[in-house]
């Protein structure tokens, strides 16, 4: 079955759709069986409405649903949701309150949810046409698309957001081919608002920065977007001067990780020297910032998380010290100045949610297990903000960023044994109950 293809026309002002009414025109019917019960773009919900989030508390008779849903569309929604709550996949959570808000977001939405049903473990995802069922609501949400990329009235977020379901699926496929192509026509359409950061949907902005950043990467190639404003050192300025400090402790894990099993790589006391001192050194020049006096102050999280980044690199570093042999008087002392840092009242650590994950678990790891309640606390409630629901999870994001497996490998599994037991007990308590209710 040949895959059909929207094909973006170029309408520079209103009233010029008229011109290419016969091309808009012979494209769609040539591809598209036209069927019952498909609007033409988001009619349930207005276009900035905010959309509740599926995942809630909730049950599935209250979520509004941008399409008429009858039992079968009803059953794939049940299957979405709970796979979503079971199972980590990137931008899953995000992607479904985006396909809520759209007609065509929601059919390409159902499309994927009966590939990924019929998908066994680790296989690789196949395209639409094989499957008779996605293919059919494929066709609509292409339908919908086609129609809408003639209006300049439908020219909103919501068709970004049914234009950038079909980019996931490009990229998921591998098919880069035709992801650049789809990417170009979007970026069209994102000019036209003025720009990525114009669109009002946060997860929007990152979904197309993550799928473009993507195939240009793929390609080698020059992005078609430039980065959201709400990215890390965009919207928490506060943070802008560590990525020196970031980058130089990175460098040592990674030196670390490449050469410790070197023969007496950890009696070595001038590799430990020259490869310490310089994060070491980038780390305590990071200027001392008060926190405000007012947790309504813009910069009042920020700054809590830029000093338990400052902190928690010092208690990294200095546990390196001291697994070359070296004295690490310093230690006690981060650690229980890291310890009041975390129980600063009103700090919303999900500002930056990865890097104090990372900066909560590094203390946790070091610290005595009847001292570390409180940053075991602030870890299961970072990985509640970021939809991590076991500790194995949350650890994945931890050694993405800075990581010595030696320096841990004895300390993980206690810490793991303690985040996963708090994460039961929230769920024993009701703290996150399974949606698949009708």
């Amino acid at each position: 079955m040949r895959m059909p293809q929207f094909e973006f026309v170029n309408v520079g002002r209103p009233g010029e759709e008229k011109k290419q009414s016969s091309k808009i025109r012979r494209h769609v019917m040539k591809d598209i069986v036209v069927a019952p019960g498909l609007g033409s773009g988001s009619q349930a919900q207005h276009e900035h409405d905010p959309v509740p989030s599926p995942l809630g508390e909730c049950k599935l008779s209250e979520i509004v649903f941008p399409i008429e849903m009858n039992e079968e569309r009803r059953d794939l929604a049940r299957y979405l949701f709970a796979e979503a709550r079971s199972s980590y996949m990137p931008f899953r959570f995000p992607w479904l309150s985006i396909g809520l808000s759209d007609a065509a977001a929601w059919y390409i939405t159902l499309a994927n949810a009966v590939l990924l049903r019929n998908m066994k473990p680790n296989d690789a995802k196949p395209e639409f046409n094989t499957d008779n069922e996605a293919m059919k609501w494929y066709t609509l949400s292409l339908q919908s698309v086609s129609k809408r990329l003639a209006d300049p009235e439908e020219r909103k977020e919501g068709l970004i957001g049914a234009i950038t379901g079909f980019i996931c699926h490009d990229t998921t496929t591998g098919n880069f081919t035709r992801q650049e192509i789809h990417l170009q026509g979007l970026k069209r359409l994102v000019d036209d608002i003025g720009g990525i950061d114009e669109i009002i949907n946060p997860a929007l902005r990152f979904m197309i920065s993550w799928h473009d950043l993507t195939g240009a990467s793929f390609r080698n190639s020059h992005p078609y977007f430039g980065v959201p404003k709400d990215s890390w050192n965009k919207s928490c300025p506060y943070l802008g001067d560590i990525h020196s400090a970031l980058k130089g402790t990175a460098a040592v894990a990674s030196y670390v990780n490449q050469h410790c099993q070197s023969f007496k790589f950890w009696t070595d006391d001038m590799t430990a020297a020259r490869l310490l001192a310089p994060a070491l050194h980038e780390v305590l020049s990071l200027e001392g910032r008060a926190l405000p006096s007012s947790p309504s102050d813009p910069s009042y999280s920020g700054t809590a998380a830029r000093e338990a980044f400052r902190r928690s690199s010092l208690i990294f570093l200095a546990s390196l010290k001291a697994k070359f042999g070296a004295t690490n008087v310093e230690l006690k002392r981060h650690l229980n100045d890291f310890r009041q840092i975390s129980q600063i009242p009103h700090v919303d650590w999900a500002l930056v949610p990865e890097l104090n994950l990372w900066a909560h678990t590094i203390a946790a790891l070091e610290e005595e297990s009847y001292q570390r309640s409180w940053h075991i606390s602030a870890i299961v409630s970072l990985m509640k903000s970021v939809d991590l629901t076991s500790s194995q999870q949350a650890l994945d994001v931890v050694r993405g960023i800075i990581w010595v497996e030696a320096l841990f490998v004895d300390k993980v599994e206690t810490l793991c044994r303690e985040i996963d037991s708090l994460v039961s007990s929230k769920t024993i308590n009701g703290a996150s109950e399974t949606f698949i209710n009708p």
